[in-house]
């Protein structure tokens, strides 16, 4: 996967070597190569974002949109074409990211006669975007849909790799399918409204991707994440940018998760368990960042990732893990733990495929076995995470 006469940053999952361009201004369309399409990522942040919005749904032979309610009413009130647009809006909450939150969307596109010339327009964040995509793939074996992420956490992670997931009897995501949208329109109008705790929680899966993406991403991450942390827009489109060509580069390669995309779960194995234990009262791209952390801990205790590679990542992460959040972990008991874990997809005859770093741009899978004397293994790390940060 070279990158032509400049050699592009250099990331290797396992043995394999990807490149991704580090060129955060961009241009106005970031292409997707997806099966059984192609889709573009629209950056469309320099326009009016009401207008914006409305220019897609007069484009669109019959719309039909479900939308976070808080984002439409906040944002959208000034968009006429979309007022007029058959919605279902919803509160997005993890009760929503379930079957019946599914059913209840398949109910709303049948009452409108979704049809496979019609279009979902999406907007809301990942849950509402997994729900959505979830059930334009099932409904009538597949209706065109359209995203629009609302959320830090959508806009530079999960609006790009075609997965959707559902929450089944407490465990994240186990059901679940690949649909990818047709277009995506990302607008950074929308992050101004977004509560501190939801812009850090995004900033976690950014800086997931940075760890990924080697030194050269990480080193940007670090120089930009002030700025994004006090809401620069300009700074925020540019973290987005640098996140989505990590990703890109990866999904492309292994869109429905055969091998090397299992990558992309770098800090979310310990990430879900963490927020299925504490009820999920820690922000999903927060508890992302101390999974990160956690897994690069134990990497180190394993004699993989060096000590001065780990310390910086707690420099580099310490910030996105607010107080409220280090309270609640501090207190937080890992007796549960296993029977969590347990329910990852990545278990394999009693051992998870850990995702950690070898080193900042280098991942490995390892075999981590799921039995009572490796708990006190994860304490140790998530007490030491917190005690650093």
């Amino acid at each position: 996967m070279a990158g032509g006469a400049e050699r592009m940053p250099v990331f290797r999952i396992q043995e394999t070597e990807f490149d991704a361009p580090l060129d955060v201004d961009g241009g106005d369309v970031m292409a997707i190569r997806s099966t059984p399409r192609p889709y573009e990522v629209e950056f469309a942040s320099a326009r009016p974002l009401a207008t914006t919005i409305d220019d897609m749904v007069k484009a669109a032979t019959h719309p039909i949109v479900l939308a976070d309610r808080r984002a439409y009413e906040v944002h959208l009130a000034d968009a006429p074409a979309l007022a007029a647009a058959p919605s279902m809006l919803v509160k997005a909450t993890e009760e929503f990211k379930s079957v019946d939150g599914a059913l209840s969307v398949v109910e709303f596109m049948d009452a409108q006669r979704t049809s496979r010339s019609s279009l979902l327009m999406v907007i809301g964040g990942g849950i509402v975007q997994d729900v959505g995509a979830f059930a334009a793939c099932v409904y009538k074996r597949g209706v065109p849909w359209a995203l629009v992420p609302t959320t830090m956490l959508a806009q530079a992670d999960s609006c790009i790799g075609a997965k959707s997931g559902l929450n089944f009897q407490g465990a994240k995501n186990l059901i679940g399918v690949f649909s990818a949208p047709r277009h995506i329109v990302i607008h950074t109008g929308f992050l101004a409204s977004l509560p501190s705790e939801d812009l850090l929680s995004g900033l976690g899966e950014v800086f997931r991707l940075s760890v990924i993406g080697g030194p050269s991403f990480l080193d940007a991450f670090e120089r930009l994440t002030p700025a994004a942390i006090a809401g620069d827009r300009l700074v925020l489109d540019q973290l987005i940018r640098m996140a989505l060509s990590v990703k890109r580069a990866v999904v492309e390669v292994d869109e429905f998760e055969l091998d090397l995309r299992r990558s992309m779960n770098f800090g979310h194995t310990i990430g879900h368990a963490l927020e299925a234990i504490t009820g999920h009262a820690i922000p999903h791209g927060t508890a992302v960042a101390v999974g990160v952390l956690v897994e690069a801990d134990i990497s180190n205790q394993r004699g993989m990732l060096p000590d001065g590679e780990r310390e910086r990542l707690l420099r580099a992460g310490g910030p996105l893990i607010p107080d409220r959040e280090r309270s609640v972990l501090a207190e937080v008991s890992l007796d549960q733990i296993l029977d969590v874990l347990f329910r990852d997809k990545k278990v394999e005859g009693g051992n998870l495929k850990l995702i950690v770093p070898e080193s900042i741009g280098q991942i490995r899978f390892v075999d981590f076995p799921l039995e009572p004397a490796s708990v006190p293994l994860l304490e140790a790390a998530l007490h030491r995470v917190l005690a650093e940060v």
